[in-house]
């Protein structure tokens, strides 16, 4: 799961910075930089904000790719025990998978949106709620379906 996730996440990064030098001379000189609660641009700059994106997107992904390969540091909300150790472990390897590749979305798309100004704002709180569902989703799972 950890080897197909990571591919999947260099595979996103590299096709998002090959979007950007495709398509770099043909972005205008401004974009938008920020846009408020209801997706409409209230901060402009230039085009080589774009660049932060991708920069996200690598450092993130760096960082919780290191993370992942330390569970003896991970901060589990559960006593790890040898009856659970495999379930949590797998649980928490899911979950950094799946926050590695949805971050990476979320990155692309604030992107997009700088880019293309009619880039439905949704997805981004789409992406947002699938970051936290997957984090409830693995607490749930790493109590064993059962909290409190």
């Amino acid at each position: 799961m950890r080897k197909t996730t990571n591919i999947i996440s260099i595979v996103m990064i590299l096709l998002y910075i090959a979007f950007l030098a495709i398509g770099w001379k043909n972005f205008p000189a401004e974009l938008p930089t920020h846009f408020n609660a209801s997706g409409a641009a209230d901060e402009f700059g230039p085009k080589s904000s774009l660049l932060v994106e991708p920069a996200a997107m690598i450092g993130l992904f760096l960082l919780l790719a290191i993370v992942e390969r330390f569970p003896k540091l991970w901060n589990i909300p559960a006593d790890v025990i040898d009856d659970n150790e495999e379930n949590v472990l797998n649980t928490c390897f899911m979950m950094f998978g799946i926050l590695k590749i949805v971050i990476i979305l979320v990155c692309a798309f604030a992107g997009f949106m700088c880019i293309y100004p009619g880039f439905p704002s949704w997805t981004m709180y789409l992406a947002i709620g699938v970051i936290l569902l997957t984090i409830v989703v693995s607490t749930v799972k790493i109590y064993g379906g059962k909290l409190g």
